[in-house]
C-alpha cells in the first residue's frame, strides 16, 4: 500500500513536471519569464523532495543550502557559457584559444571544488545515501527537460 502510494505521488509529480515543462517549451528558451522559471524551478523541488523522503528537521536545513549551492552552480555554468559563447576561436591565435580552454577548465576545477564543499554541508543535515539520491534526482530531472526540449524541437 506504501509503495503504491508512493509510486502514484511519483507519478503525479512526474505528470506535473511534463506538463509545466510543455507550457514552457512553447515560450524560447532564451526569454523564459520569472513565472516559467518558477515553475520548472518548483517541479524540481517537488522531485528532490520526494526522492530525499525529507523529514521536516531535514527539509529546514537542507534547503538554504541547496538553494546557495545551486545559486553559486549556476553562476559557473553561466561563466562557462559566456567563455565559450563570446570567445570564438575564429581569428585568435592557438594560444588565445588555449587560454580560453584554460578558463573553461579552471571554471570545471571551480565546480568539482563547490560540490566538495557543499557534499560536506549536506552532510550536516542529511544522509549519505540521500546526497547520492539527490545527485541521481539532479540527473533526472535535467534528463527530462533535455528529453523535452529534443521533443519540442
Amino acid at each position: 500500500m506504501k509503495v503504491k502510494l508512493i509510486t502514484r505521488r511519483y507519478l503525479n509529480i512526474l505528470c506535473g513536471l511534463v506538463m509545466i515543462v510543455a507550457a514552457a517549451s512553447n515560450a524560447n528558451a532564451q526569454h523564459r519569464s520569472e513565472e516559467e522559471i518558477k515553475r520548472i524551478q518548483d517541479a524540481k523541488v517537488a522531485i528532490i523532495t520526494n526522492r530525499l523522503n525529507l523529514t521536516p528537521e531535514q527539509s529546514a536545513g537542507f534547503w538554504p543550502v541547496y538553494n546557495e549551492y545551486s545559486q553559486k552552480r549556476r553562476e559557473i555554468h553561466r561563466s562557462q557559457r559566456k567563455i565559450i559563447n563570446d570567445k570564438k576561436a575564429e581569428g585568435k591565435t592557438d594560444d588565445q584559444v588555449l587560454n580560453n580552454l584554460k578558463e573553461v577548465q579552471d571554471l570545471r576545477q571551480k565546480e568539482l571544488d563547490l560540490e566538495k564543499e557543499y557534499q560536506s554541508k549536506f552532510l550536516k543535515t542529511i544522509t549519505a545515501a540521500q546526497v547520492i539520491e539527490l545527485y541521481k534526482a539532479e540527473r533526472t530531472f535535467n534528463d527530462m527537460l533535455i528529453q523535452r526540449l529534443k521533443q519540442r524541437n
